[in-house]
């Protein structure tokens, strides 16, 4: 369902811990909801795990909700914002919305990520969007299934057609100009040395954050991974990703990460953590991290604690309830500490049975 998102950040709607979303952060994250457009489909807050409290805001609209044309009918919302990076959410949110395109059947859904300032501030600005369009055409969310053995030949690792014309699309769109060949080559090649068990499933201009990378998400089975990385010449040490994986999703049989991809692929890895929230298997990851030093004890708690019913949402004309989930981000630079996030889910739903 789209509902208004200042609505969703409002204190006390989501009920975010304060071990992860201090009242200082919270109010800089009602504050900058508030001037957004009234229309989402769910959102999420950033959490880092170790001592910084510093939290960033994601919003989602999915096109089976129709949040194309809800971002689209908030046009002139989107325009008050008066900043190149927002003009292009602008024209990418026409385009996605128009059945005859592309981006329409390709596109299931978007996220943007906005990264807020970690100080004090009584009106902060809203800052210049990160757009994560997602370019697999097979996640939930979209406005039609794919096509017979559309999926079969993505997980193939192939670059074909229809996702290869979406990608550079939406990248153009979202950049104002087409991606420079050389990242343009370096990404498909990316795409197409997936194995068979793997897909692409995000990509995301880095351009906001002063790089010409872009940032793909891939989903791949875990035994894949080290293979993988041989084979589209990942500059980091394969070893020591073995080591993490080994360590940290000893019990995951696939795996998610993000990848930057200039004109060759960069070194940052970040590994995607996803499970229910009631699942064993959040203990284990999360006091190794707390022996590493990535997170403190208290986060580790707050997370743990996180509800796995979901909560009711009161105040709506339909009884409407809020789901919640987690999903950790482990951030992998050579020569660096691991770096550990949190995002906090938010999904408005009508219950219909209460």
């Amino acid at each position: 369902m789209i509902v208004a998102l200042d609505e969703l950040m409002a204190p006390g709607a989501a009920l975010l811990p304060p071990a992860l979303v201090s009242p200082a952060a919270h109010a800089r994250l009602a504050a900058v909801a508030a001037r957004l457009p009234a229309a989402a489909s769910s959102a999420a807050v950033e959490c880092r795990l170790g001592a910084s409290e510093r939290v960033d805001l994601l919003v989602c609209w999915t096109a089976a909700e129709g949040g194309h044309r809800a971002l689209a009918g908030r046009r002139a919302d989107l325009e008050l914002l008066a900043t190149p990076a927002w003009a292009r959410v602008v024209a990418f949110c026409a385009e996605w919305a128009d059945p005859g395109s592309l981006l329409h059947r390709g596109v299931p859904l978007l996220w943007l990520e906005l990264d807020l300032p970690d100080v004090e501030a009584r009106s902060p600005p809203v800052p210049a969007p990160y757009p994560f369009p997602c370019i697999d055409p097979a996640l939930p969310g979209g406005v039609a299934p794919a096509r017979p053995g559309e999926a079969s030949a993505a997980s193939a690792g192939a670059a074909i057609p229809d996702q290869a014309g979406v990608i550079r699309r939406a990248l153009a769109l979202l950049l104002g100009e087409p991606v420079p060949p050389a990242v343009d080559g370096a990404l498909l090649r990316c795409i197409a040395r997936l194995p068979s068990s793997g897909r692409a499933v995000h990509v995301a201009p880095l351009a906001v954050r002063g790089s010409a990378a872009v940032r793909l998400v891939v989903a791949v089975a875990k035994d894949d991974v080290p293979g993988y990385l041989a084979r589209i010449d990942w500059p980091g040490s394969i070893a020591d990703i073995e080591v993490l994986l080994d360590s940290m999703v000893p019990f995951t049989s696939h795996v998610s990460f993000h990848l930057d991809v200039g004109a060759a692929v960069e070194p940052m890895l970040g590994l995607e953590i996803s499970y229910p929230v009631v699942d064993l298997r959040w203990a284990t990851v999360l006091d190794r991290l707390v022996a590493l030093g990535a997170c403190s004890p208290d986060k580790r708690d707050a997370i743990l604690a996180w509800p796995a019913d979901a909560r009711s949402w009161p105040g709506r004309g339909w009884p409407t309830r809020l789901r919640q989930g987690v999903m950790l981000k482990l951030v992998h630079r050579p020569g660096a500490p691991l770096e550990a996030k949190a995002y906090l889910g938010i999904t408005p739903y009508v219950a219909l049975f209460g």
